[in-house]
């Protein structure tokens, strides 16, 4: 074995054992960049992965390049990564004229000769690139690329892990907030305080700005705000929101998502909205006996999309307050047919001594 192939076995294996003891993807990935640079004698490395809504990519890692470089501007899928995603490894000669770089001028400054992209795979779809960047202009050889694949393959396995234990953590999240409610509901009969805890619960377990609950007042004709957790006065006094299309939508028994409320037209206050921080409001229909009676309004501070696991983690507190609201509903019902049977009772009971 040469020494160049121990350097790299000896690499391989470092990661893999940090991989094995800490969660933390991105100290096993700022590990991967650091490793690739030493052993491989590159000027840096970097590790970037694609966010599927904007087509671009997010620096998550970096080793040897200047702050100036590494945030000179969005990365969009340029050529060369747009290969690279197509599942095999860039090589790009001169990153100064090459056509397929997006910031040839700033590669120059930065004193960057030549540019490889591996892709990182996992479950066989690429979700990032790992570049690979020299001071010198250099042919990588076969054996160099297969390193540099087998490390970025590592570092796919270690956002697998975190992803799975994130998952888990979530759904423990999740159980936890459900089972807090059902406690409430079986431990009162105040919808108020059940719904309360119930927007507080949503905005924790979700990691979200804020939650609330308008039920349809019947009577007025208008959706009341009866919870809410995490918004100011000032946004919750901004006006009617009859008239929110998304409300209208859900009120018909489906999910409703604004991805984002500035530009959905859906939106009846985007302005207040903004100032508010709010960037993306999902509404999910209360139903209770197939009827919808409210919605439960869910708020970000970023732009975010919904995992189907959390979607049934907000329907499910959705169900549990219509629960709430069916219990109070039976307990009034019971209490008015109560207090009518003791009426009747002390009329019979006045009718029989007067005789």
């Amino acid at each position: 074995m040469s020494s160049k192939e121990r350097m790299y076995l000896i690499s391989f294996q470092e990661i893999s054992k940090a991989i094995s003891s800490t969660l933390s993807v991105r100290e096993i990935l700022n590990l991967v960049v650091r490793k690739v640079t030493e052993v491989m004698n590159l000027k840096g490395c970097t590790i970037r992965m694609v966010d599927p809504k904007t087509s671009t990519l997010e620096l998550v890692a970096s080793f040897g390049l200047s702050e100036k470089y590494l945030h000179k501007g969005r990365v969009d899928m340029d050529k060369s990564i747009s290969e690279a995603l197509s599942g095999r490894p860039v090589a790009i000669y001169d990153a100064t004229t090459d056509p397929r770089i997006q910031y040839p001028l700033e590669a120059k400054e930065e004193g960057i000769a030549t540019l490889v992209a591996i892709p990182i795979l996992v479950k066989g779809k690429v979700i990032g690139v790992m570049r690979m960047l020299t001071a010198e202009p250099r042919e990588f050889l076969m054996d160099e690329i297969d390193f540099a694949g087998a490390v970025a393959e590592l570092g796919g396995q270690a956002l697998i892990n975190a992803e799975m234990y994130e998952s888990k953590l979530k759904e423990l999240e999740f159980l936890k907030g459900l089972q807090q409610v059902v406690k409430a509901i079986n431990s009162s009969l105040e919808v108020q305080k059940v719904l309360s805890l119930m927007v507080k619960t949503a905005t924790n377990a979700l990691d979200i700005k804020a939650a609330a609950v308008r039920l349809l007042d019947e009577k007025r004709k208008q959706m009341a705000l009866v919870a809410h957790f995490g918004l100011s006065d000032r946004y919750i006094n901004k006006g009617p929101v009859e008239t929110d299309q998304s409300i209208t939508e859900a009120m018909t028994g489906k999910a409703v998502i604004m991805y984002d409320v500035a530009s959905d037209p859906r939106a009846n206050y985007p302005q207040a909205a903004a100032e508010e921080g709010i960037k993306s409001i999902i509404s999910i229909p209360i139903a209770l006996k197939g009827n919808v009676v409210g919605v439960l309004r869910l708020y970000t501070s970023e732009p975010r999309s919904f995992s189907e696991e959390e979607i049934m983690f907000m329907t499910s507190l959705a169900e549990q307050a219509a629960l709430a609201l069916e219990n109070a509903r039976m307990y009034q019902k019971l209490k008015q047919e109560h207090e009518e049977l003791m009426s009747d009772l002390y009329r019979f009971s006045g009718f029989t001594r007067s005789i």
